[in-house]
């Protein structure tokens, strides 16, 4: 993707964001996209930019994929959690299925979306040929707007559970969504408009070439260095966070712009403590911004030239994206205070902001024990979760 093409994607999430922001409330209360934005995120091409051009996919740098999901999650963190799930979950499985998989996946012409839950909530008995999966997996972001759903479950046969190196084995396997029952289970803080669902499945087969490891665990089945690095996608989801806390700084210069305080009737934004507030939450987040972005692009650079990552640039990049989920936390806290009483009602920006940073940060590659991940790393350390 050559630089033109890369301010066009950027260009093309600007577009839409006045009526992402017309839609925020209708997408909180479907707790889903509208069908007609879906179609719209589709025609961008933002649902495959993380595949290559054999795929039908814009092959995306990290860093572009990034600022994308930012740009719509300032204005909608829903919307951008949608798209950075969707988009790399798609990255993961053309990375990890074998040919006859992707092929089968990823039709020729067809825009496939691949969403669902990896980790292992699921049964998976071995049959001829392959697998018989049963089970119920929360968190299922995008289901609606999904073809395809990849969910992890543990492996048995008919003496019981099976086990590799002593512990219990489990797989990531893809089944067609129409295999799948969305249940309406998705009744959040934040990230309301996710469709974030549970879904189950009964007994459905699953054919050998189906099935694969855990992303973050697997080697890159493909020949291009596109695929190498299994982790550079998280730096999206931080992305996410990071679009949050711009929103929530942004919404509250809004409410500076009209608010008085009582019972002096200055106007808000010449109240010293306030400013102090907005001051710290703009620092925090575009700290954090151009940190994750400065790394992001130290780790590209050697993944796109085959050169191997060592531990001290995959240490900084884990702590790149933690650390742009907890400051983005810490800059919606911020703005949610220095707002007062115009930030506590569900009609503000502010408040919607808050709770959706939130949710991010609690996801498990975003929590602030992940730190931890990038210190072991320093110090020479594999990191607890695998894939950085």
């Amino acid at each position: 993707m050559n630089d033109s093409q890369r301010e066009a994607l950027i260009a093309s999430a600007l577009s839409l964001l006045p009526g992402i922001r017309g839609m925020a409330d209708e997408i909180d209360d479907a707790r889903r996209l509208p069908d007609r934005l879906v179609g719209k995120l589709t025609d961008a091409g933002f649902f495959r930019m993380t595949l290559d051009r054999e795929l039908g996919g814009l092959e995306a740098d990290p860093l572009t994929a990034a600022q994308v999901v930012e740009t719509l999650s300032s204005v909608s963190p829903s919307v951008g959690w949608v798209v950075m799930i969707i988009a790399s979950t798609n990255f993961w499985a053309a990375r990890t299925l074998p040919d006859e998989a992707v092929r089968e996946v990823f039709a020729p012409g067809a825009s496939v979306n691949v969403t669902g839950n990896l980790v292992p909530h699921g049964r998976a008995v071995k049959a001829e040929g392959g697998w018989r999966v049963s089970g119920q997996w929360p968190l299922g972001s995008g289901c609606h707007h999904a073809h395809w759903a990849a969910s992890g479950g543990w492996l048995h046969d008919e003496h019981g559970p099976i086990t590799e190196d002593g512990v219990p084995a489990w797989r990531v396997f893809y089944t067609p969504i129409g295999e799948c029952r969305i249940l309406d289970t998705w009744h959040s803080t934040g990230l309301r408009g996710t469709g974030s669902h549970d879904y189950t499945m009964d007994d459905v087969f699953v054919p050998d070439r189906l099935v694969t490891p855990h992303p973050l665990r697997a080697p890159s089945l493909r020949s291009s260095l596109y695929y190498a690095y299994s982790a550079v996608v998280i730096g999206s989801m931080a992305s996410v966070a990071l679009g949050a806390g711009r929103g929530a700084i942004d919404s509250l210069i809004e409410i500076f712009g009209e608010k008085l305080e009582l019972p002096s009737s200055r106007s808000a934004s010449s109240i010293f403590d306030k400013q102090a507030d907005l001051g710290a939450a703009e620092a925090l987040v575009g700290s954090a911004r151009a940190y994750l972005h400065y790394i992001l692009s130290q780790v590209w650079d050697r993944v796109i030239t085959g050169e191997p990552l060592p531990s001290e640039l995959r240490a900084r990049f884990r702590l790149a994206c933690t650390n742009a989920a907890t400051a983005s936390v810490a800059a919606a806290d911020l703005a949610y205070r220095a707002g007062g009483t115009d930030s506590i009602y569900t009609s503000s920006p502010v408040e919607r902001f808050f709770r959706d940073v939130h949710t991010v940060a609690a996801h498990v590659a975003m929590r602030p024990s992940t730190l931890a991940d990038g210190g072991a790393l320093l110090l020479g350390r594999e990191p607890g979760m695998p894939g950085f």
